[in-house]
């Protein structure tokens, strides 16, 4: 009796969709065109948007019609500008007909993604970014270890790079689809307009408890504020965070997406998209995802540029979502050792493979990290995360492809090694 009430309890909640699977569900052209195809443009990122809302609103209702006569409900998001769809729980029955409805494109599962930096001493460390030690503060004693330039006040990768150039005053931006950025640190220059840095988890844009997002953004376009300090390499360019990962560094595809959606909406020419994350060991990487490879094509060929790491698993980047994917204005990053004054190989768990476009550093990268008891605060990490972080400000201060400073060869492909 009592197993049978158990069963009968685990039948209602399944039932009230708690045991359903979420899924990502893209429409059709031939049902609503996305916004981004006939979106009206402005300077004004805010003025571009609400020019754009009656289509969005058009959309939304056409979308809710649909809804309704599938008898789909507990819909979680809903997109319309890069591509048009909705995110939701769906009992098996539901995909089914989903998948049958000549006005559905795709249905995909909502696949959950790990991001959170782990310490360079813990086991099995491949596949996510390593943090060398504690945050380094803003009074502590230069470390040789750290690799850091006093006179450039930056990571020494940034002089390899052919150093940094001064962007305060340019109109594009770097998103960074990230942990967060820590809006108050000195050495950044964060856009804190509510409609723009978003969240899509439970915590604020600016509250980036991993530090990642802050990490890189500090190496794209930190401004190096301080005697100890983090300079990038598109320095004092403006940072538009859009938090992905929770505080336990958990994503998903449908967030990545969002995230996407949210950069049609208000993205400009010449900005830059960094993507330092992602899940390895995808089979028919490219075309796995249709829906974030269609989000990434249409905005690299919009004018944006798209950088994102190629992964930390000693593997075949082809493997490696969404770095796999490839294109015009797309840009795939592998990983370098150096030592102050000259490069080195192959970082040891870079991936590697005719995916990546070009190798920068990324090995024991000093930048910036979350502020820690008031004080500014930096962190040494390593992986292709810090490379695509510095990329993206090649890519902002270049506006467009890098220049090559020469080639590594790797199992006999060779690639070029990217240079401001």
């Amino acid at each position: 009796m009592k197993k049978l009430l158990i069963g009968f309890l685990f039948f209602m909640i399944c039932l009230s969709g708690y045991c359903q699977k979420t899924y990502v569900v893209t429409m059709k052209a031939s049902f609503e065109v996305p916004v981004f195809e006939n979106r009206a443009t402005n300077s004004d990122r805010i003025r571009q948007s609400d020019l754009n809302q009656d289509k969005r609103n058009q959309k939304k209702v056409r979308l809710q019609e649909f809804l309704n006569r599938k008898g789909i409900r507990n819909v979680k998001n809903q997109f319309f500008d890069v591509k048009v769809g909705f995110v939701a729980p769906l009992t098996d029955q539901e995909r089914e007909n989903l998948l049958n409805d000549p006005q559905v494109e795709s249905v995909d599962e909502d696949i959950e993604i790990q991001g959170r930096p782990i310490m360079q001493s813990t086991p099995d460390s491949q596949g996510r970014p390593i943090m060398q030690g504690r945050p380094i503060m803003q009074s502590d004693d230069i470390e040789s270890s750290w690799l850091y330039d006093e006179g450039n006040k930056a990571s020494c990768a940034i002089a390899l790079v052919n150093g940094s150039t001064d962007s305060n005053n340019r109109k594009e931006s770097i998103w960074v689809i990230d942990t967060g950025v820590d809006a108050n640190h000195r050495d950044l220059n964060v856009n804190q307009s509510s409609r723009l840095a978003i969240s899509f988890v439970d915590s604020q844009p600016f509250n980036d408890i991993l530090g990642h997002g802050t990490h890189v953004a500090g190496l794209a376009a930190g401004k190096g504020s301080g005697s100890l300090s983090a300079t990038g390499v598109s320095s004092g360019a403006e940072i538009i965070p859009i938090k992905v990962f929770d505080n336990n560094g958990v994503s998903s595809w449908a967030k990545i997406l969002l995230a996407l959606d949210h950069i049609a909406n208000y993205g400009q020419p010449g900005d830059v998209v960094l993507m330092s994350l992602g899940s390895f060991d995808v089979s028919n990487c490219a075309t796995s995802n249709p829906a974030l490879t269609s989000a990434i094509m249409t905005i690299a060929d919009s004018g944006m540029f798209v950088v994102m790491s190629a992964g930390n698993n000693n593997g075949n980047a082809a493997q490696n979502l969404p770095g796999c994917i490839n294109g015009p204005n797309i840009f795939t990053v592998g990983a370098l050792d150096f030592r102050c004054g000259a490069l080195g190989g192959k970082y040891a768990a870079s991936n590697f493979g005719s995916g990546i476009d070009y190798f920068v550093p990324g090995a024991n990268i000093f930048s910036a990290w979350p502020n820690q008891n008031g004080q500014n605060a930096y962190q040494v990490m390593s992986g292709t995360s810090m490379s695509a972080g510095i990329m993206a400000g090649i890519v902002h201060a270049t506006r467009g492809a890098p220049r090559s400073s020469g080639t590594i060869t790797i199992n006999g492909i060779s690639y070029k090694i990217a240079s401001r």
